[in-house]
């Protein structure tokens, strides 16, 4: 047998299932066996023959095998060729290798450098129609 989970914080070897499990992992999971529960985790590595189904979370991962449920990265999630993908997608940057499947809702952050929300547009425009009524002792007529 190699040294294979002396590289990772979590191993779960082929053959290997875990069924409601509940972990916080503050550093690296590969997982080439079956998870099913909740799993949040620096870094998650799903080899081509693991699967991990249920409530995900970290900063980035890499994913041979099959997610399902809902995945939440901060990070950058890569979904190699085998990589299979099902539920709420959520991630900072994406790579993705040809043949890679992804299929349910998938949603980033819009550029939050350079994307005003609404609400900010909103108090803008307030602000300006404030600063244009100021002047006058009467409010302007909206109805206009």
């Amino acid at each position: 047998m190699s040294d294979v989970n002396e590289n990772y914080e979590f191993y779960v070897g082929e053959g290997t299932q875990l069924e409601g499990a509940s972990l916080a992992i503050s550093g690296t999971a590969r997982i080439d066996g079956k998870i099913v529960g909740r799993v949040s985790v620096k870094h998650l590595i799903v080899g081509p023959n693991g699967v991990v189904q249920g409530d995900i979370s970290g900063e980035t991962a890499t994913v041979e095998g099959v997610v399902e449920d809902t995945l939440t990265l901060t990070g950058k999630l890569t979904v190699c060729s085998s990589g299979r993908i099902r539920g709420k997608i959520h991630y900072g940057s994406l790579e993705t290798i040809e043949g890679a499947k992804l299929v349910g809702e998938i949603s980033t952050d819009w550029d939050e450098d350079s994307y005003t929300p609404k609400p900010a547009i909103s108090d803008r425009l307030e602000a300006f129609t404030a600063s244009l009524n100021s002047g006058n002792e009467e409010p302007a007529d909206e109805s206009v």
